[in-house]
């Protein structure tokens, strides 16, 4: 459950982060996508992600009188939060890219998605991958407030067994080796895929 609301935060708030932090870079922002965009990124990081699970899950069902389940509801919170924090990395990222690498590809006709996809964007990842890798981390941790909405995540099954074994030492601690080896596992990936860039960097 950990590693699908995980994988699934991500993959939202990735989506939702490129988009927006392209809208916003200074090259292809336009005065209301950087309003927009500037409200969207105010709110998601003002509100701390605990409270926003809370809103997800026991305010916006009520006002729209509908049911969503508990699980879903965190995975729009998280995304929605984690997404602004990918938003301003990534408009740094394409931000810090020449001016001139925009205007040869401006010059040369490529199309806004080839000049993004083909040229702007491997630069601005290879400058921004420590940010966005350190941000699905702080998102692995953040999947722990699950437990807060009685979604059985890693942290509420120890909280489940301390609350029967009453013996909380090793099952906290264990809980916490668990999150030790899921991050150490994500540092070896990032690890390679960095060291992938950087010869592929050079080759070229």
């Amino acid at each position: 459950m950990t590693m699908f609301t995980w994988i699934f935060a991500g993959t939202l708030s990735m989506c939702i982060g490129i988009i927006a932090g392209i809208l916003s870079c200074n090259q292809l922002s336009t005065y209301c996508s950087r309003i927009l965009i500037k409200a969207y990124t105010f709110v998601a990081k003002g509100i701390p992600a605990y409270v926003q699970i809370l809103l997800a899950y026991f305010v916006i069902p009520n006002f729209l009188g509908i049911a969503i389940p508990a699980l879903w509801s965190v995975i729009a919170a998280l995304a929605f939060c984690s997404g602004a924090y990918v938003a301003e990395i990534v408009r740094s990222g394409m931000n810090t890219v020449a001016v001139g690498q925009w205007d040869a590809c401006k010059v040369l006709g490529y199309s806004t998605y080839n000049m993004i996809f083909r040229i702007i964007g491997p630069q601005a990842l290879r400058a921004t991958l420590p940010q966005l890798s350190g941000e699905l981390e702080q998102l692995l941790k953040s999947t722990s407030l699950l437990a807060t909405v009685g979604v059985t995540e890693i942290t509420r099954v120890g909280m489940n067994i301390v609350s029967r074994e009453l013996n909380p030492l090793p099952v906290y601690a264990l809980v916490a080796l668990i999150y030790l080896v899921l991050t150490a596992f994500f540092h070896i990936a990032v690890y390679f895929l960095e060291k992938n860039m950087r010869r592929c960097y050079v080759t070229r």
